[in-house]
């Protein structure tokens, strides 16, 4: 992924400073310097000239992003070598973030949920720590399925 956030600046200048390569060059730029927990929260909405409009999932989030805008463009413009963003603006829009919000990495179908309370459910009920609990359980539904798409492939 970094080579190619690396290869943005010269896309943009070989696309002839293209406005929707600009965009989605920006987009990325926002995608690799945000966590997790801002992925859930924000999501880049659009790039007007130099001005990136993000929604923000509440007022909260705004707020909090408004304070820290200055430090996302810094980083947006580093990570881009150009001065693509001048100005962040941030609307609540709830839909938009929930459109353009990640998998999330807990989202996982259970389809042996039978296998999993007889072969482990002893295993499982000798982990105290809860999370480390669904961790092991969800790490054992993976493996059953990769052995079950093994055994049909």
């Amino acid at each position: 992924m970094n080579s190619l956030l690396k290869m943005l600046p010269a896309m943009i200048r070989l696309s002839g400073d293209n406005e929707e390569v600009r965009e989605q060059a920006v987009f990325a730029a926002w995608k690799a310097t945000t966590n997790y927990q801002l992925a859930q929260a924000c999501a880049p909405f659009r790039l007007y000239r130099k001005t990136l409009v993000i929604a923000t999932k509440d007022q909260t989030w705004k707020t909090q992003m408004e304070r820290e805008s200055a430090g996302l463009i810094f980083k947006l413009n580093s990570l881009l070598s150009a001065p693509l963003v001048t100005f962040i603006e941030f609307r609540v829009d709830p839909h938009h973030v929930e459109q353009m919000r990640p998998p999330n990495a807990h989202d996982f179908d259970f389809h042996h949920t039978n296998e999993l309370v007889r072969e482990l459910a002893t295993n499982a009920a000798n982990i105290k720590d809860d999370a480390l609990r669904e961790t092991f359980l969800r790490a054992a539904a993976r493996c059953l399925e990769r052995k079950e798409i093994d055994a049909r492939g």
